[in-house]
């Protein structure tokens, strides 16, 4: 059987659910004997808009459209000729036996009405709400956190306001503009040490560089002892010092003494610790510390970090390091989007009602070209029920969608789950952008005892850079460490290292994979009591629901788990309830062998499932 998997975009450069799903999904049909091809877009600046390349990615071919995204209209968003010109092509060159589409977000609704004038049937999985939601990524999902419930068109102009093309280079201009206003994320003390009055043996014995411990990497100001880095610094009130020390992993196998650190504010001790991590294990890796400094608030404070070596002074293989030392202030923890996001939302209502009736006349003729595609898909499948409804309010033919959740990757997840002890792991693994609702997790976290926990942030930090910097102005608690990108290969050994995963997206959500992948690896989930994520977690049997963006709520159940590491225990995922990717891919080549024996199969297959 011959299949063309359509997607928005695909792997390496994309890692998201859909991506992984449609990818997997692949493989495991390309297993069992299908041909399978890939048709999907990508944005390369680098290259002409919408040139054409082929290759193949982990033995699965494809082709690949360039599409950045420079639409003369709001409608090609939607329905773009150049793009169908190229499907067309591919449609010619494969003759698929199915089409199956899992996004069309940078391609054309015209796609599936081409693979129907082919011929050829249509399956089409739902990843997400964006064939009812005209914002980019389709999350049902205004300004900084207002969820759209139920469609409203007149609002969904406020959202398509951005593609008003005559206003675009006037927003442009001024939020460049507003955005040297931006407070800053809170700046390292690192520069600061190292241009303050250093005392030591060697002037080499102190530099600034990057340590490396079981791959949590940190900017570091290197101290071997005897040092003593003297500078000054105003603090503000309300304010805490947060950093972390360490001695590096190169001389835990060496002889001689370990470090003592200690930290003084005008003469006064604020802070001191021993680590000797040659004879204590524990003294290893990464130690999170944050000091109150109320006290202290006021202009030009002299600050003196020092490190010696402990207990006989020998300094031999004594190296020791600072690790991204800053102020925080305790009063600024919330979340508070950019004034660049404040005005964008500002600027959108703006043109809504200076342009209200042509944005909604945009809205209402796509809304109308969705349900006319609505028709011309064979079968949609829904990974959750919750999306299913969703749709089927939005207008979609109950007898057109089937409820059939994600199959799962499982190689790598055999392993039995440790007894938690303090500090306990939490661990965030996805992207970092407002709707996952990171914020509101750093929030909560902020107010845990310090060594109780540490939450380590899985997710890259170059997409969404204004967010991501608005997460590092939040971040107050000594444990929580955002850790770049992880590859998908890996997740595996992150869960093997997590005791909580914590999923605390404001969205509807749909299925979301890394659910499954935690139950898999009997890692319990902590995630909102909503849409997707609430079908899957049932509360205090493998996991804890809290209130939809509510931090207050998130806490008490990070405090729950901190407070009693035997309750985590208690808490049992199932694995066999996960759903394989064989189970999937079996179930999925006999659906695609019904629809091509027949034109409406929906029905039966509601029977069956």
């Amino acid at each position: 059987m011959k299949i063309l998997q359509v997607i928005h975009d695909f792997l390496p450069k994309h890692q998201a659910g859909s991506e992984l799903y449609c990818c997997h999904l692949s493989q495991a049909l390309r297993a069992r004997g299908c041909d399978v091809r890939l048709f999907y877009s990508e944005i390369d600046h680098e290259s002409a808009n919408y040139a054409m390349r082929q290759g193949v990615y982990d033995g699965l071919p494809f082709w690949e459209i360039v599409n950045n995204h420079a639409y003369a209209s709001f409608e090609e968003t939607y329905e773009n000729p150049l793009i169908e010109k190229a499907f067309a092509e591919c449609l010619d060159a494969f003759r698929p036996d199915i089409v199956h589409f899992h996004h069309l977000l940078g391609l054309s609704f015209g796609c599936v009405r081409l693979s129907k004038e082919k011929g050829v049937p249509v399956v089409f999985t739902l990843h997400d709400y964006w064939l009812t939601c005209p914002r980019g990524g389709g999350q049902r999902f205004r300004g900084e956190g207002e969820i759209c419930h139920q469609v409203d068109e007149s609002l969904c102009a406020e959202c398509i306001s951005r593609y008003s093309f005559g206003a675009q280079r006037g927003v442009r201009l001024i939020k460049r503009i507003l955005s040297l206003f931006e407070r800053k994320n809170p700046d390292s003390l690192l520069t600061r040490m190292q241009r303050g009055k250093i005392s030591t043996l060697k002037r080499s014995f102190v530099a600034r560089g990057r340590c490396d411990i079981d791959n949590d990497v940190r900017e570091v100001l290197f101290a071997h002892p005897p040092t003593q880095i003297h500078f000054k610094q105003s603090i503000e009130e309300e304010s805490e010092l947060v950093f972390a020390i360490a001695m590096p992993p190169s001389v835990y196998s060496k002889e001689g003494d370990g470090v003592q650190f200690s930290i003084r504010c005008d003469g006064e001790s604020i802070y001191e610790r021993v680590l000797h991590p040659k004879q204590n294990q524990e003294d290893r890796g990464w130690h999170s510390e944050r000091v109150p400094l109320k006290k202290y608030a006021g202009k030009n404070r002299e600050f003196i970090f020092e490190t010696q070596a402990y207990p006989n002074g020998k300094i031999d293989f004594c190296a020791a390091c600072w690790a991204e030392p800053k102020l925080l202030s305790t009063k600024t923890a919330a979340y508070q989007p950019t004034i660049q996001s404040k005005f964008q939302n500002k600027t959108q209502l703006f043109l809504t009602r200076l342009q209200g009736k042509s944005l909604q006349r945009n809205v209402e003729a796509r809304a109308r070209r969705t349900r006319e595609m609505f028709k011309q898909v064979d079968l949609f499948v829904a990974p959750s029920r919750f999306l299913r409804t969703k749709f089927i309010e939005y207008g979609l033919d109950p007898n057109r969608i089937v409820f059939s959740d994600y199959g799962i990757l499982t190689k790598g997840y055999e392993f039995s789950r440790r007894q938690p002890v303090r500090p306990i792991r939490f661990t965030y693994i996805g992207t970092l952008v407002v709707h996952k609702g990171l914020h509101v997790l750093i929030e909560a976290f902020n107010r845990l005892p310090s060594n109780s926990a540490v939450l380590n942030v899985f997710g890259g930090t170059d997409e969404f850079t204004d967010y991501v910097r608005r997460i590092k102005d939040m971040i107050a608690h000594p444990g929580i460490s955002l850790r770049g990108r992880a590859d998908n290969k890996d997740i595996p050994r992150l869960l093997r290292e997590t005791d909580v995963l914590v999923v605390p997206s404001i969205w509807f959500e749909n299925s979301p994979i890394t659910i499954h992948e935690a139950f898999l690896s009997r890692t319990p989930v902590i995630t909102s009591r909503f849409g997707g994520m609430e079908n899957l977690v049932q509360d205090r049997k493998n996991g804890l629901l809290f209130d939809l963006g509510d931090a207050d709520s998130l806490y008490q159940c990070l405090l729950t788990c901190t407070e009693n590491p035997e309750f985590i225990l208690s808490m049992q995922p199932d694995p066999a309830e996960v759903k394989t990717i064989e189970a999937d891919a079996e179930w999925m080549m006999k659906t695609y062998e019904k629809l091509r024996q027949s034109e409406s199969v929906a029905q039966s297959l509601h029977k069956t499932l």
